[in-house]
C-alpha cells in the first residue's frame, strides 16, 4: 500500500508543476521488483528504460527549441517474466 501512496504523491506533484507523466505500469512493476533505488537497471530492462529516456530527451529538446511535441511511447515492452503482475496472472491461468 505504501508504494501506491508514494506513487500517488509523485503524480500529484508532477501535475502541480506541469511535469509530463508517462504511464508504464509493467515497466514500473518490473523495476520495483528487480531493482532498488541506486541500483543499476537490470540488463533485461535496458531497451524499455531506453525508450523512456529517449522520450525524456525529446521533451527537453522540445522545451528548449520548440517544434512538434514528442509523443509518449504507447506501450513499452517488458521482457516476459519480469513484470510480477504478468507472472501472477500466468501462474493463475495454469501457464
Amino acid at each position: 500500500k505504501g508504494m501506491h501512496l508514494v506513487a500517488g504523491r509523485i503524480r500529484e506533484l508532477a501535475d502541480e508543476h506541469g511535469v509530463p507523466i508517462l504511464q508504464a505500469p509493467p515497466l514500473a512493476r518490473a523495476l520495483y521488483r528487480h531493482a532498488d533505488v541506486g541500483d543499476e537497471v537490470p540488463a533485461a530492462l535496458y531497451a524499455a528504460v531506453a525508450e523512456v529516456l529517449a522520450w525524456v530527451f525529446q521533451l527537453r529538446s522540445h522545451a528548449s527549441y520548440g517544434g512538434r511535441a514528442p509523443v509518449a511511447p504507447a506501450a513499452i515492452a517488458v521482457p516476459a517474466g519480469l513484470d510480477p503482475e504478468e507472472a501472477a496472472l500466468d501462474a493463475g491461468s495454469g501457464q
